[in-house]
């Protein structure tokens, strides 16, 4: 009779399993800039256990191949050139797992006028005409601050464009 029982798993070192976790680590960053925390939940989801994370996320801060102030910078860039205002991606930097300090240092960039930003966005999507009828104007204030733009901003922009509309 064949013995049929399946083999034992093999134990693998701490050192097999840092091996595996930095190679995964060094692909996924590879693709694309990632926060430390965003690392640590992709290692976690293959199945890695929390030491083995926590030494592959500190010895990727170590060759700077993750920073969180760095990720912050580039991920406020990135949104405001996608017409995000500043309420929509503090909440996104916030679900990918910055602190309030990493969030404030990475939106001290005064390149990034947000008041700007919300006219200049508002200015591509809306006609002048719109702003004439309240109900559109409202609507169109609204579409702001679904982008995650503050009240101020929204204001602003509209009023922007509709004293460029009357000049």
């Amino acid at each position: 009779m064949v013995d049929e029982s399946l083999p034992e798993p093999v134990e693998l070192s701490f050192e097999e399993l840092f091996a595996a976790a930095r190679a995964f680590a060094m692909r996924s960053l590879a693709r694309r800039e990632s926060a430390e925390s965003e690392l640590a939940n992709r290692l976690r989801q293959q199945g890695f256990n929390e030491e083995v994370i926590e030494a592959v996320v500190d010895y990727c801060r170590g060759y700077n191949w993750v920073n969180d102030e760095r990720y912050g910078g580039m991920a406020v860039r990135a949104g405001a050139a996608k017409g995000h205002g500043p309420i929509k991606i503090r909440f996104d930097l916030r679900r990918k797992g910055l602190d309030d300090m990493q969030i404030d240092a990475a939106f001290e960039q005064p390149e990034l006028d947000w008041f700007e930003l919300a006219f200049a966005l508002l200015e591509r999507r809306a006609r002048v005409a719109d702003l004439a009828d309240f109900k559109l104007r409202m609507k169109w204030l609204k579409y702001l601050l679904g982008r995650g733009f503050t009240q101020d901003q929204a204001r602003y922009a509209i009023s922007t464009l509709q004293e460029s509309a009357s000049e």
